[in-house]
């Protein structure tokens, strides 16, 4: 839950916003809002997002700062109870000496004593009792210190749970209204083309600088507004079979290729892999291929080792248009 996080959101809403302008679905699939009214929707859910984002970044906010004053309160604690610590043996020390000094000074009778022998030992005394009257008052400071010191400390640690309680609510409206506003979104793409009676799609043929077909230049887009990926690989050469020559695959990279996926990144790529299935119907999307797995129509089957990383589509999805 970072920064980033409300970056990307941010980016995310923006430009699926911007797609809303796009025709209603075909006549063939089920009774749809008009444009308009999904526009409104979309624009009231906007700012609820906006509401729920701002609470999430002060939230986001506030929980640093109250683990900061946690850290504070801690160290502070520590410094207390040593301090708490030294001061009591101290007045450990302070009260043995208490009943050694009776001893010592009853050994020697007043009247051997010479005046100045009993003015030094009265001297001595003083000092002894204002050293004790110190560690006494130290004592109590450091007693004191401590106990709000632990205070301090305990009402941070529950500020910290409450603040963090209140930023997963936050976090979880916040996701909750993204994906609100994605699935209508989704729901208004139409992918270009002609799509025949029966739900099949007519093949198109590849154009413009990147030499690809209309239907994947539209996914190849809409997976670069909703994901942050490290590279999109789609046109290679005849040599490598398969779609790509035809205009009509891509690669979205999750890593920058032959290396293993992290825990994130492996979670990024089953993102865009469902949200391809879930809109392959509309979009024209014939088949994906990831972690050795195809998918074509109904559900992932396994597919033979390859032999490496890229080659078995552990570092990228794939995804062929019809």
């Amino acid at each position: 839950m970072t920064a980033g996080w409300l970056r990307v959101a941010y980016g995310t809403v923006t430009s699926f916003l911007a797609v809303a302008t796009l025709a209603m679905l075909p006549a063939h699939a089920e009774p749809k809002p008009t444009a308009e009214q999904l526009r409104k929707q979309l624009s009231r859910l906007q700012k609820d997002f906006d509401r729920a984002a701002a609470g999430y970044n002060a939230n986001l906010a506030a929980l640093a700062a109250a683990r900061r004053a946690e850290k504070e309160a801690a160290t502070r604690l520590k410094t207390a109870q040593s301090d708490y610590d030294a001061t009591r043996e101290q007045l450990a020390e302070l009260v043995a000496l208490a009943y050694q000094s009776p001893q010592v000074s009853q050994s020697v009778p007043m009247g051997a004593q010479e005046p100045h022998a009993a003015l030094h030992a009265a001297a001595v005394l003083q000092v002894q009792v204002q050293n004790q009257q110190a560690i006494i008052s130290r004592y109590a400071t450091a007693r004191d210190a401590r106990r709000r010191a632990e205070e301090a400390a305990t009402a941070r640690t529950r500020e910290l749970r409450d603040r963090g309680t209140r930023l997963r609510a936050e976090r979880q409206k916040a996701d909750k209204l993204i994906a609100q506003i994605t699935d209508r979104i989704d729901r208004l793409m139409v992918a270009p083309g002609v799509r025949r009676s029966d739900g099949s799609w007519v093949p198109e043929l590849p154009s413009g600088a990147d030499n690809i077909t209309p239907r994947t230049r539209m996914v190849r887009d809409q997976v670069k507004r909703r994901f942050t990926l490290p590279s999109i690989g789609c046109f290679r050469s005849l040599q490598d079979g398969g779609e790509h020559p035809q205009g009509r695959a891509c690669d979205f990279m999750i890593t920058r290729g032959g290396t293993w996926p992290s825990p994130a990144q492996s979670a990024q790529g089953d993102a865009l892999a469902a949200w391809a299935i879930k809109n392959a119907s509309r979009l024209g999307i014939k088949y994906v291929i990831y972690k050795r797995r195809i998918w074509q129509g109904s559900s992932w089957r396994s597919m033979s080792d390859r032999g490496g990383i890229t080659a078995n589509h552990q570092d990228h999805v794939h995804i062929s248009m019809r």
